[in-house]
């Protein structure tokens, strides 16, 4: 069964902060970095609203709530109207609003928008199949949903400006919000806009978002505690995340030798797909334990040999090489021929065999003479049926009319993608920010969903990112899903994400903390 996940491929790079020299004192906590934006202000005006009286069962128990379909006009700084922006709320009745939690939802790209997490995991009603035929087939239908947490949370899906139905306002700069920091300024202006006209301001607020989404939710952490009526969030939900990605390779990057141990978050990704493909032991052996075996190796034995780097001698070298074969199911020899590094597991796993995997999901794979380069893929086409849905939704269930077609990815993603401005220097890396953020708000709380066979957003990478993070080990919980990139794609892991996500708005601990028992497509040899 194929899975699709998010719309553009993310590079995650996994980083640690040099330590402290010998004798030094360690340096003074800074205060928590800036957005190069003016703070955020409540300057969003309310557009045009379509309401439905629902009710639903979610987790068991019966929700009667409004589904509206409402249009925000954001304001550029100075306060000039500059675009539209739509968003689909979900908001239970008959409850105690200033106790129950509000969670805002979104994707990622930049540049997607959100109906993926509205009809994968969050909302009251989901598309009947969720894999990458259903996104592409127009004539897939809605079900209930009766696993969305809607039992436990409001839920507010957000399609960012120049996504779903939102337009840039004529004559306006369409590139306006397309930075880290203004389109965090465009979503935080509409979240307290939002919070503000339903009287929500003292709800436990969370933030929900989908692989670049977590660029954006970590921004928002930082801006919207500054903003001119400040929020504090009560938790971040850091889907399949990708805080140490900060734009695509081009002209303007200088080349730089390779970092020694930047691959090695991949190598354990490795294992974890090669154990599901049958390519290396899954009998005598669990996902878990074939994943914790080469985690152990490559912060031993590998990450010494990745240190020596030239220095390490031709017998180490093949050692090195065969154990990773063996740990990985990737030959040898390609291991040699690549300074022992695997920098392209997608293509190779299974060439043997004459397959890739999938872009998104290593479970699933294509022709290998067919894998094109991901920027010429049509995507209006691949994600026809979610556009479809979203569509049919609105103007069926929400009875929504006269609106724009939607738009479930901007038009030339990628070349969208490199008008965006990322974090420029000096200005510190997301992954930062994150971590001086949870100093300054000791009550925020972070989860971090991954898919174990992700082929987008490593795992191996992720551990290691938050492991380097200056604050209590309390603040943030890995949690670990049968997925790829849309770790909810599957029944199995969107219940079990479903129920964490759950546990964590009531403050409780997820239960997903370990790698998930699963079944091999293949069994080896």
């Amino acid at each position: 069964m194929k899975r699709l996940a998010n719309i553009l491929p993310i590079l995650l790079l996994a980083g640690a902060p040099a330590g402290d020299a010998i004798g030094q004192t360690a340096p003074a906590a800074q205060a928590p970095a800036k957005s190069t934006w003016l703070p955020i202000t409540n300057s969003a005006k309310s557009g045009r609203r379509f309401v439905r009286e629902r009710v639903g069962r979610f987790n068991g128990e019966i929700v009667r709530y409004q589904a509206i379909l409402a249009e925000t006009i954001l304001a550029d700084p100075s306060g000039v109207p500059a675009s539209s922006m739509f968003t689909t709320s979900f908001i239970a009745k008959s409850r105690e609003d200033a106790q129950r939690p509000v969670t805002f939802v979104f994707n990622g790209g930049p540049g997607g928008a959100s109906n993926m997490l509205m009809f994968g995991a969050f909302g009251p009603k989901r598309m009947a199949r969720f894999d990458t035929s259903a996104l592409a087939d127009v004539s897939v239908p809605l079900i209930d949903n009766p696993d969305s947490p809607l039992d436990a949370t409001d839920i507010v899906i957000i399609d960012p400006p120049e996504t779903g139905f939102g337009r840039p306002l004529p004559g306006t700069d369409p590139k306006l919000f397309r930075s880290v920091d203004g389109d965090s300024y465009a979503v935080g202006q509409f979240i307290l806009h939002w919070l503000t006209t339903h009287r929500r301001l003292n709800s436990p607020v969370y933030i929900a978002g989908e692989s670049y989404g977590g660029h954006r939710a970590v921004a928002l952490a930082r801006d919207l505690a500054r903003a001119d009526t400040p929020v504090n969030l009560a938790g971040l939900i850091l889907i399949s995340q990708a805080l140490n990605y900060n734009g695509p390779s081009g002209a303007g990057v200088i080349p730089r030798l390779p970092d020694p141990l930047r691959n090695h978050g991949r190598i354990q990704d490795a294992a974890g797909l090669a154990w599901y493909h049958g390519k290396i032991d899954n009998k005598s052996q669990t996902l878990a334990q074939a994943i914790e075996r080469a985690a152990k190796f490559t912060r031993t034995e590998y990450a010494e040999a990745m240190l020596l780097g030239n220095r390490l001698d031709d017998l180490a070298r093949q050692r090195i090489a065969s154990r990773l074969a063996e740990l990985t199911g990737i030959p040898a020899s390609y291991y040699l021929g690549n300074g022992l590094r695997a920098p392209n597991v997608r293509a190779e796993l299974l060439r043997a065999e004459g397959k890739a995997l999938d872009q998104f999901d290593g479970r699933d794979t294509e022709p290998a003479n067919e894998k094109r380069i991901d920027r010429e893929r049509d995507w209006d086409a691949i994600l026809a049926g979610l556009t479809a849905t979203m569509e049919r939704y609105a103007t069926g269930e929400l009875r929504a009319t006269g609106l724009p077609s939607y738009r479930t990815i901007v038009p030339d993603p990628y070349g969208y993608e490199d008008t965006w401005t990322y974090i420029q220097p000096p200005a510190p890396g997301l992954d930062l920010v994150l971590s001086q953020q949870l100093r300054a708000q000791p009550k925020l709380r972070v989860m971090v969903p991954m898919g174990v066979y992700d082929t987008t957003s490593s795992v191996g990478s992720a551990q290691s990112l938050f492991a380097q993070m200056d604050a209590p080990r309390e603040q943030v919980v890995l949690t670990y899903y049968p997925g790829g990139h849309a770790l909810y794609s599957s029944p199995a892991g969107l219940k079990a994400f479903a129920n964490d996500v759950r546990s964590f708005v009531a403050g409780r601990a997820p239960s997903s903390t370990a790698i998930p028992v699963d079944a091999p497509r293949l069994l080896c040899c």
